[in-house]
């Protein structure tokens, strides 16, 4: 299987946790068989793209919308 790029992992990252709002890190990296730091590591890496979640007290990743 080919190893993805930063922008397709992003994306898919970005894509799992719209479909699953309110999930953690962990849940989306076992959905995308990815490892956890993976999840984490690729989060600052969704602003560059001009995708955006936000993380909650209880670490939940939540879509966010900056056009609202």
């Amino acid at each position: 299987m080919a190893r993805l790029t930063n922008k397709q992992k992003v994306e898919q990252i970005y894509h799992a946790a719209q479909q699953y709002p309110g999930k953690k890190p962990g849940f989306l990296a076992r959905l995308l068989g990815l490892h956890r730091s993976e999840v984490t590591r690729a989060l600052p890496s969704l602003e560059d793209y001009q995708l955006y979640l936000y993380e909650d007290e209880r670490g939940r990743l939540w879509p966010f919308d900056p056009k609202k």
